[in-house]
């Protein structure tokens, strides 16, 4: 859903394939979510860094996304997301300016992911004139930044006047450049491509909807019947080679795009697991609206408010053969962990260069010359005289190691006893910590005498209070911030003390309930609050607020192992709290436990 400045111009034309129908097929429902609950789903709040990125204009609040039912349709649900006309305490952009606008968003990030197979969608959006943005679209997994995470729109509308009529003599247009927001609705990918890196577009984001001369875009039109207030179908046909979009009205399904777009290397993004999102946004650069900190970038938003947007379903088919569908944080790595080692045995491992990249941040070290401390694989750096450092091993996609949160991180170290630095971890929601070495201290077992050191961390000081163990993207980290010069090396990194979660035995499961920490933590719309069990039993889990006063209670049977109850911020009535300090009670046969959480809106 976001709107590079300058795009691919060449890309339509050069990554186009044909699919014969004689050898493509829809296969069997791998998915299907009818909207019962939002267990899958994770509400997002706040406007992001400049409007999500697009200048979006509204702030997206829990209370504006719950399961309704459908207009004229009895005893169906669907997701309902509404914008509204709203100011007020808290509803303003990242510099603390008001905003006129709320609405939602919901995703499935850490809770579904889907990898090719046929997407179907059911969509009903309100009147869009003018301002109103919906959409229904993926992100990538993958730990890289957007444009290299790749992009999925499945669909969205409130296109500006100048795309809808760049292409309204095709596929229901009627060329008399007439045609509303409520009359036009498109579909996109975008991606990283080196070719795409320009003055205006640094990122390198590709778009096959940056379609000047007309040749390939080809968003769907309908001036008779008005394609708001009523429900329209989407597709999405994926596989490892081609990527097709559709939109079915009528009974009649019709092409996006005049061909389906091929996957290379240059677009391998689509060779990736991606989530789901869905949203209502006002305003920003798709629209003709104006766009966020300049009201004279665009025109008032006259955009009918309250408005309402209905997700009826999304299933998910196989598609030729291929679509994969995976519940959950990914799988958890246990046992003991590789991060770079080469003789020290591990149950699992990274390869760099394959699925993690060790980064240097803004060039601030250089190659070094100190050979590894084991194999032939090691990292060796020298100072680059910026004042600082920082480096670490991120995976290509989210690492699980939530098993490890009562084992150790291991490593060897060689470097100057003058210097202070940090060792830290970074997970998937930006959140990051880290425990000091001060100059010329013993800390977690490193001695500083010239040679290589050896450092263990237990991974409950490495993790703090916020850090999620399922959704890692920089594993390890190496920080330095006051500027000494030095020369050193780091070698032979691994997790260890990993339990095996649904395993019998004495070492793999407590010998009693034990509540672990919540995650993610400080939280501002869900979080996990998690605990062990030493064999199938009845449990509850109660919440209370910083007065000791009973907000909500969980109460189920778990399962011998790990378990987990979401919390969404929400008391027994449904209603949300407050921003402050709550705490939450492990009730078991084996005892009671406390932890402690931050709720920020």
């Amino acid at each position: 859903m976001r709107t590079p400045v300058a795009l691919l111009a060449a890309l339509a034309f050069t990554a186009i394939v044909a699919v014969s129908p004689a050898t493509a097929q829809v296969g069997g429902l791998l998915w299907e979510e009818n909207f019962e609950s939002l267990d899958n789903w994770l509400k997002i709040t706040g406007n992001g860094s400049w409007g999500w990125g697009n200048g979006e204009l509204e702030y997206y609040k829990n209370e504006n996304v719950d399961i309704a039912d459908v207009p004229g349709e009895a005893g169906n649900k669907a997701l309902r997301i509404i914008a509204k006309r709203e100011s007020g305490p808290g509803i303003v952009d990242q510099w603390g300016n008001p905003l006129l606008y709320t609405s939602g968003k919901v995703t499935t990030e850490s809770f579904v992911s889907v990898k090719y197979g046929m997407i179907e969608a059911r969509v009903r959006v309100p009147n869009l004139d003018l301002g109103g943005w919906p959409a229904l679209w993926l992100l990538g997994t993958s730990n890289y930044d957007w444009p290299k995470s790749g992009e999925i729109d499945m669909f969205e509308m409130g296109a500006s006047k100048a795309f809808r009529d760049l292409h309204d003599t095709h596929n229901g247009g009627t060329g008399l450049n007439n045609s509303t927001v409520n009359q036009m609705t498109g579909a996109n990918l975008i991606y990283h491509s080196p070719a795409a890196v320009g003055p205006g577009n640094l990122s390198g984001a590709a778009s096959i909807a940056y379609d000047p001369a007309d040749i390939y875009c080809r968003p769907y039109y309908n001036q008779v019947t008005s394609l708001h207030d009523r429900f329209i179908t989407y597709r999405l046909y994926w596989d490892d080679t081609t990527m097709r979009q559709t939109v079915i009205d009528g009974g009649v399904e019709r092409d996006l795009y005049t061909t389906p777009f091929t996957i290379t290397a240059d677009s391998e993004e689509y060779r990736q697991p991606f989530y789901l999102i869905a949203n209502l946004a006002i305003g920003g650069a798709y629209t003709d609206a104006y766009r966020l900190g300049d009201t004279s970038s665009g025109l008032p938003v006259t955009m009918p408010l309250p408005a309402t947007m209905y997700v009826d379903y999304i299933r998910v088919y196989e598609w030729n053969g291929q679509g994969e569908v995976h519940f959950g944080p990914p799988t958890a790595q246990s046992g003991s962990f590789g991060l770079l080692t080469d003789l020290t045995p591990t149950n699992g491992n990274l390869t760099i260069g394959t699925d993690a990249n060790v980064w240097v941040w803004e060039s601030t070290l250089i190659d070094g010359t100190i050979p590894p401390y084991e194999g032939t694989n090691g990292l060796t750096w020298k100072t680059n005289a910026k004042g600082w450092f920082g480096a670490g091993v991120m995976t290509d996609q989210p690492l699980n190691l939530f098993s490890f949160i009562d084992g150790d991180l291991k490593f060897r170290i060689k470097i100057p006893g003058y210097v202070t630095f940090k060792i830290g971890v970074i997970d998937t929601w930006g959140n990051q910590y880290y425990v000091q070495f001060p100059a010329n201290q013993t800390k977690y077992g490193l001695v500083r005498n010239g040679n290589w050191g050896q450092v263990t961390i237990p991974v409950a000081d490495l993790r703090g209070l916020a850090i999620d163990m399922r959704m890692l993207s920089y594993s390890f980290v190496i920080l330095e911030e006051s500027g000494q010069a030095c020369e050193f090396a780091i070698d032979d990194i691994y997790y260890t003390g990993g339990f095996v979660a649904g395993v019998d035995g004495p070492t793999m499961l407590p010998r009693t309930a034990t509540l672990l920490d919540n995650a993610p933590n400080p939280f501002n719309a869900n979080t996990e609050l998690r605990f062990e069990l030493a064999g199938d039993e009845s449990y509850a889990i109660v919440v209370y607020d910083a007065a000791g006063q009973r907000v909500r209670e969980f109460q189920g049977l778990g399962r011998a192992g790990l378990n987990a109850v979401r919390w969404d911020g929400r008391d027994g009535q449904g209603r949300g709290v407050s921003s402050g300090v709550y705490y939450y009670r492990l009730e078991t046969g084996a005892g009671a436990d406390t932890g402690k959480m931050v709720l920020v809106k």
